[in-house]
């Protein structure tokens, strides 16, 4: 009898430890599992660039499948510099014409588009991107890469979407990468080139990368948007002067680059040309990204500042657009928007084969050289901060 009341204390002891224990990790160390699942989660994608998951971010199409240029056939000044930019930084490209106004049939117009109402130009712009994503459809691409004629990007920019490429799965908290498609391709759009980018104002999640010597000083940028007021109070030594951030996205603004894969192609061309759209090509993507209330939200992503901006060459201003008609007397200088080490702005030395390149300011600030050794450098590593 002894015996088995011995046993049963025993049993007893056991299981009180066991649940004490249980309820130990319950409570006081969940909370030390979140302050370091950004620290796992980026150790796991970081064991896969050791692994060569990247590695296709090093091909001639950026790790994409595909990438496309979007320009009209006779600005022949423009194809030019976009052939000798993707020739200097190993890409490839395929051409899509630019649709012109009197191209445009009134009775293939979704709902929405009145060309009496909206800028007959900003109206061919829409249908050149629709058409870019039914050839990505057609040929049964899983992701691509849209940019437009004066696109133009930092020198390191393989470096700079390798590390987008490890906040974007440490947001998703990605367990597995595939070395076919390093991105993913469960997102519906990367808005890696544009003028603006924001989160959800209840957005608590991000990925930063600071001290990022290819990031401007907001001074020098044509941006708006950007990480949220509370972000910037709570995480003091994320400044956005010297930080590039990394979140899920809510709106956006221009199309100088973005990614889509085949679900973002299906959803894009389904709610913006089969269904109806009422703006601008950025304006109606913007919305799809957000909470518009007569939209199906989808899942977009970016990084601020962009990695893909524009390009400027200087003298008239008139150049610059064939959407915008602006005066010949206006003139401007050379420049990259929110680039750094811009390629076009470097393309002298490029094309010589020069491995030194120059800021487009002749400054020196504590996190960027005006001069860079392409030989030295080393892109930072970010961080996953979650609320």
């Amino acid at each position: 009898m002894q015996t088995r009341k011995s046993v049963f204390c025993r049993a007893l002891q056991i299981l009180l430890v066991t649940c004490t224990l249980y309820f130990f990790y319950a409570t006081v160390l969940e909370k030390a599992r979140e302050a370091s699942w950004s620290d796992a989660v980026s150790d796991f994608v970081r064991r896969s660039l050791s692994d060569g998951v990247f590695g296709h971010i090093g091909n001639r199409t950026l790790g994409f499948e595909h990438i496309y240029a979007i320009g009209l056939e006779e600005r022949t000044d423009k194809r030019d510099f976009m052939a000798l930019t993707t020739a200097v930084s190993g890409i490839t490209v395929q051409w899509m014409d630019g649709v012109r106004p009197d191209e445009l049939h009134e009775k293939s117009l979704p709902q929405g588009y009145n060309l009496t109402l909206m800028k007959p130009a900003a109206v061919g712009c829409w249908r050149a991107h629709m058409n870019a994503l039914n050839d990505m459809l057609s040929n049964g691409y899983s992701t691509a890469l849209i940019l437009e004629d004066d696109a133009d990007w930092d020198v390191t920019l393989r470096a700079q979407l390798q590390e987008f490429a490890v906040g974007l799965h440490a947001l998703k908290g990605t367990r597995k990468i595939s070395k076919e498609a390093p991105y993913g391709v469960d997102w519906d759009v990367l808005w890696i080139g544009g003028c603006a980018s924001g989160p959800n104002s209840s957005e608590t999640d991000f990925y930063a990368i600071p001290n990022d010597p290819t990031v401007p000083r907001t001074e020098h940028r044509g941006t708006w948007g950007g990480p949220l007021e509370q972000w910037k109070e709570q995480y003091p030594e994320y400044p956005e002067d010297s930080t590039r951030f990394v979140y899920r996205s809510a709106m956006g603004c221009c199309t100088y680059g973005y990614a889509v894969s085949k679900r973002g192609a299906q959803n894009v061309l389904m709610q913006l040309s089969v269904d109806h759209i009422e703006g601008a090509i950025d304006n109606a993507m913007s919305d799809l990204c957000g909470f518009h209330p007569n939209r199906t939200r989808i899942e977009c992503y970016a990084p601020f500042p962009n990695l893909v901006g524009t390009y400027r060459r200087a003298g008239s201003a008139a150049r610059d657009s064939d959407i915008n008609v602006l005066d010949w007397d206006q003139v401007h200088g050379e420049e990259a928007w929110n680039l750094i080490y811009s390629t076009r702005m470097n393309i002298h030395r490029l094309v010589a084969g020069e491995r030194t390149v120059y800021s487009q300011w002749d400054e020196d600030v504590p996190w960027s050289d005006r001069e860079m050794n392409l030989d030295e450098f080393v892109y930072p590593r970010g961080h996953l901060v979650r609320g």
